[in-house]
């Protein structure tokens, strides 16, 4: 089970926490369940008032009930879960002392008659304010948690300190770190979209050894596909859909990363909530009504979202202009509609169906809706590579997490990459809030 909580919410949350270093302190996380019941998301984050302890000690406290039932009221009046919080004042690593075990025992049951769950603990070492979380999923049985705080970059905490043995990937370990390919290994990341950038960075991840990857796309290899799509054959062309030529690449690559087959297309056939159990997004699409639920989730579930296209215009069989972009989105960050790769009419065309959007053509009220574009394998590797890299910047942080590129434009015409920035208060209503509420259903 995962905890994601937003790092603007979470330290503030920690500083305050571990404010004191001669008693302990307790906190209580309210969160919201997501569409998979794996997948708790923090809401509201509260310290407890000094009125609030019966007894406060080094390494003993006893919480007022009457106080703690008013901090977890919005709990039983939202459907929320309870997580309590404590520290260990000095602790290098945090546990679960038997005192913790004893308390959650008669704590638990309690929340559980009142509320459904699940419901967990929080134990944050004071020294290193790192932390371990267990939930309980019913009343009587016990999961660990990971907590995945998320901003700039994604942090994991998680009581899994195994490494691999394996020399698969000892190269990546020397630019990556031990923690950063242990923590590929424990992700589960999104590929909607298996065209040309989308089967170059759903082989990328393969290779990196990320643990899962859900693929989204509902769509047949077709002839035009095999000069850009990485694994496809020409005899997959018309009989294969996308996602099992991805699914068959990773199998004989051999490295042991799971991948979830979504055939179908997201916001016609594939609901949005299908995304929220995954850590990271990659959206290569190019279609507007998918881009917008991309990024919508983003917020709404707090997940690290990675946008990239590339765009040509050719005369005479001469590219006159190309271009391409990757953009980091999320909580903390400027959303894709900002940055105006969001058109509100392309989503109007897009959900028409076929005979309505023939009949506009014809009549002249859509122009080029459906014309082939450009597309070259060695241009969508350079956009879905620095997509890659900026994923791995955010979870390894391999080269630090400050000053991370919001949005990287290429120009392929004259070999050049900028760094760009938008300027200007964020009056948006996706991502001017860090977290939106929640929509079930798209």
């Amino acid at each position: 089970m995962k905890l994601r909580i937003l790092e603007s919410q979470w330290r503030p949350f920690l500083d305050e926490l571990c404010s004191r270093t001669d008693v302990e302190s307790a906190g209580v996380i309210l969160a919201e369940r997501l569409e998979s019941d794996r997948v708790l998301l923090a809401r509201h984050l509260s310290v407890l008032p000094d009125a609030a302890y019966a007894i406060r000690q080094r390494d003993r406290i006893r919480i007022d009930p009457v106080a703690f039932n008013r901090l977890v009221r919005p709990a039983r009046d939202g459907g929320l879960s309870v997580l309590t919080v404590h520290t260990h004042p000095g602790a290098e690593e945090p546990w679960f002392s038997a005192a913790d075990d004893a308390g959650d025992a008669v704590l638990m049951p309690s929340l559980f008659s009142q509320m459904t769950g699940p419901h967990g603990s929080i134990v944050v070492a004071g020294h290193t304010q790192t932390a371990c979380a267990r939930a309980w999923a019913t009343n009587d049985n016990i999961v660990p948690v990971s907590l995945h705080v998320v901003g700039q970059s994604l942090k994991v905490m998680s009581s899994d300190h195994g490494r691999q043995k394996d020399g698969w990937f000892d190269r990546q370990r020397l630019a990556l770190g031990e923690a950063g390919q242990h923590i590929l290994r424990s992700l589960h990341v999104a590929v909607v979209g298996l065209g040309g950038t989308g089967s170059v960075t759903f082989a990328q991840l393969v290779h990196l050894g990320l643990g899962q990857i859900t693929v989204i796309d509902g769509d047949y290899v077709e002839d035009t596909n095999i000069s850009r799509i990485l694994g496809a054959t020409v005899v997959d062309a018309d009989v294969t859909l996308k996602v099992d030529v991805a699914a068959r690449y990773a199998k004989a690559v051999g490295l042991g990363t799971k991948v979830n087959i979504i055939k179908g297309h997201l916001g016609r056939d594939v609901a949005a909530s299908t995304l929220t159990d995954c850590d990271a997004i990659f959206s290569c699409v190019d279609a507007h009504l998918p881009r917008a639920i991309l990024n919508r989730v983003s917020y709404e579930a707090a997940i690290l979202l990675f946008d990239m296209g590339s765009a040509f215009r050719a005369h005479n069989e001469v590219v006159t202009e190309g271009s391409g972009r990757v953009v980091a989105v999320g909580p903390g960050r400027p959303c894709l509609a900002c940055w105006g790769h969001i058109d509100a009419n392309r989503i109007r065309i897009e959900s028409l169906s076929q005979n309505e959007r023939v009949q506009l053509a014809a009549d002249g009220y859509i122009d080029g809706a459906d014309i082939p574009q450009p597309s070259v394998v060695a241009f969508n590797t350079l956009v879905s590579g620095a997509a890659v890299v900026e994923f791995l910047r955010a979870v390894t942080k391999f080269a630090g997490a400050d000053d991370a590129p919001l949005r990287l434009g290429f120009d392929f015409k004259t070999g050049t990459v900028r760094r760009n920035r938008l300027s200007g208060s964020n009056q948006c209503r996706i991502c001017s809030n860090n977290l939106v509420p929640l929509e079930r259903e798209v």
